[in-house]
Order: C-alpha cells, then sequence, then structure tokens
C-alpha cells in the first residue's frame, strides 16, 4: 500500500514539473522547476517509514518462496546416469591434476636439492 501511495506521489509531481514548464517557459532555462518541484515532493515525504503488519511481511515470505519453487520446477535435475558421468569426469580430472602437480614437484624438488648440494 506504500508503495502505492509512492507511486501516486511521483506521478503527481511529475504532473505538476510538466505544468510548470508550460506555464513558465522553463525550456529554454536551466530546468530549476524540476528541482524545486522534486524538492517539494520530496520534503512532504515523511521521514520515517511506516510499521509493515506482521501479515504483510507473512505474506511476503510466502510470495517469496513460491517464487522459489516456481524456479525450482524450470531447473533441469540430471538423472542418475547423467550424475554418475559427471561424477567420474570429477574424479578423473582431480586425478589427472594431481598426478601433473606431483610430476612438477617432484621435478622442482630434484632442482632444487642439486641447487642446493
Amino acid at each position: 500500500m506504500a508503495v502505492q501511495k509512492k507511486q501516486v506521489k511521483a506521478v503527481s509531481a511529475a504532473k505538476e514539473i510538466a505544468a510548470t514548464k508550460e506555464t513558465s517557459g522553463a525550456d529554454n532555462k536551466k530546468e530549476t522547476a524540476p528541482r524545486e518541484a522534486a524538492k517539494a515532493v520530496a520534503k512532504s515525504q515523511p521521514a520515517k517509514a511506516q510499521k509493515v503488519s506482521f501479515a504483510e511481511r507473512a505474506g511476503g515470505i510466502k510470495k517469496y518462496f513460491l517464487g522459489v519453487k516456481n524456479e525450482l520446477k524450470k531447473v533441469h535435475w540430471p538423472t542418475r546416469k547423467e550424475i554418475v558421468t559427471y561424477t567420474a569426469v570429477v574424479f578423473v580430472s582431480v586425478a589427472a591434476v594431481a598426478a601433473v602437480i606431483w610430476v612438477l614437484d617432484s621435478l622442482l624438488s630434484l632442482g632444487v636439492s642439486a641447487i642446493v648440494s
């Protein structure tokens, strides 16, 4: 409800700015009328945010989880066979990278020990 009030105020401010431009001929000036109208709107808005009731918050939470549920319906869930294949690819990749790191580490260790001794 508070959002609707802000939208109504924004629309009325835009109408006020347009009316001010038409009557004052501000198109050729430095556009001072929109600033003044914006300041007037800013001053008229309350500084404190209104308290949101528990029912409104609960409705927002419910809406959020419904959105999550709808997004999860769109997800492509892999089959069991795909999961097994992807897992095997990961294990083989990790083993290959570990082997490369081990070989490089061994070569560098030999090089450093040869330099030191």
